[in-house]
């Protein structure tokens, strides 16, 4: 009798975890292969999710009753993060009249193909990031890893990240440049879940104390 590999949910272009803090440790273990490898380990054989590939997942912040909290290593796998808070009132109310006649998942289309996120990515890749505002970027993340209220700052990985986001972020304002603001809007959400601080010092705000200090080209 031969075993037959089944592809699961995580075969897909985009993945959505939801509340990922309630997923056990071997399961958050075996995300950070495919976060960071883009592929799957079965029985010693590898195989290649699709591409592009990227993953969107919740936590529960609420709730700590059978919950795990997400590794250092896992986080730093996040390109962003941030929390949405509670809808507007015009939003919710928008809610309820869609679903008043049912949920309409299945009337969705899409908006667009996988040869045009392939293009936008190369194109946010040809943004120029000069070489003070690389400096710049240093400076602000090797300043996390000198700062007293901070045990563990952004790593290399952070850095990469932080550079990606001001570039996909200068092509959202039609530029083919980035400059000290996008660095300025982007850090708190590319940087502060990286950190582990002292005491109960919010991630967040010792970003935007660092933001405040360290100097603009």
């Amino acid at each position: 009798m031969e075993n037959t590999f089944l592809p699961g949910p995580v075969f897909a272009n985009v993945l959505l975890t939801d509340e990922i803090n309630r997923a056990t440790p071997r399961t958050q273990s075996a995300l950070l292969e495919v976060m960071e490898e883009q592929q799957v380990t079965i029985d010693g054989v590898s195989r290649h999710v699709p591409r592009p590939f990227f993953v969107i997942a919740t936590q529960n912040p609420v709730e700590y009753q059978g919950t795990f909290p997400l590794p250092e290593a896992q986080m730093d796998r996040f390109a962003l993060s941030f929390s949405l808070g509670y809808p507007s009132a015009e939003e919710e109310l928008q809610m309820l009249q869609r679903l008043q006649q049912g949920t309409t998942v299945e009337e969705l289309t899409p908006c667009i193909s996988l040869a045009d996120v392939q293009t936008l990515r190369q194109l946010c890749a040809q943004v120029r990031v000069e070489t003070h505002l690389q400096q710049y970027m240093l400076e602000l993340v090797r300043a996390t890893r000198q700062d007293e209220e901070v045990i563990l700052g952004v790593s290399p990985r952070g850095t990469v990240a932080l550079q990606r986001a001001v570039q996909a972020q200068a092509f959202l304002d039609g530029r083919d440049f980035a400059i000290p603001d996008d660095v300025k809007f982007l850090a708190p959400y590319v940087l502060a879940h990286r950190l582990i601080t002292t005491g109960n010092q919010k991630s967040k705000l010792v970003i935007e104390r660092l933001l405040h200090s360290v100097p603009i080209p």
